[in-house]
């Protein structure tokens, strides 16, 4: 299955998040002209991890965080472990997350 058309919710901004098949590589962050991730012609675990580091390079842009690429890519393998080691925990985290937007949506969760 390829990478599934949508959108990332980032701080408080909306990235779209599509699949370039014309990419030369695994995937890109764009701020300008707008905020955007895509993902290569990969599929599979590649296009997932890709996804995950393209939205820590959103993060890092969004909040102008100075993390190198290798504080990246050790982000997106920990949170890639995390969510295939111990599923019960990100099921979890995601419930408890999705109750709270009833009282308290992420819109107005902004760090900014």
């Amino acid at each position: 299955m390829g990478v599934p058309t949508g959108r990332a919710w980032i701080g408080s901004v909306w990235v779209p998040v599509n699949q370039d098949l014309g990419l030369d590589h695994f995937g890109e962050f764009n701020s300008f002209p707008r905020h955007e991730i895509k993902i290569g012609p990969i599929r599979g675990e590649m296009a997932a991890l890709t996804l995950i580091h393209e939205t820590f390079e959103a993060i890092c842009d969004i909040y102008d965080l100075p993390l190198k690429e290798n504080h990246i890519r050790c982000l997106e393998h920990a949170v890639a472990g995390l969510i295939v080691r111990s599923p019960e925990l990100v099921d979890w985290v995601v419930s408890e997350l999705r109750k709270a937007e009833n009282t308290c949506p992420m819109s107005s969760r902004s760090v900014d």
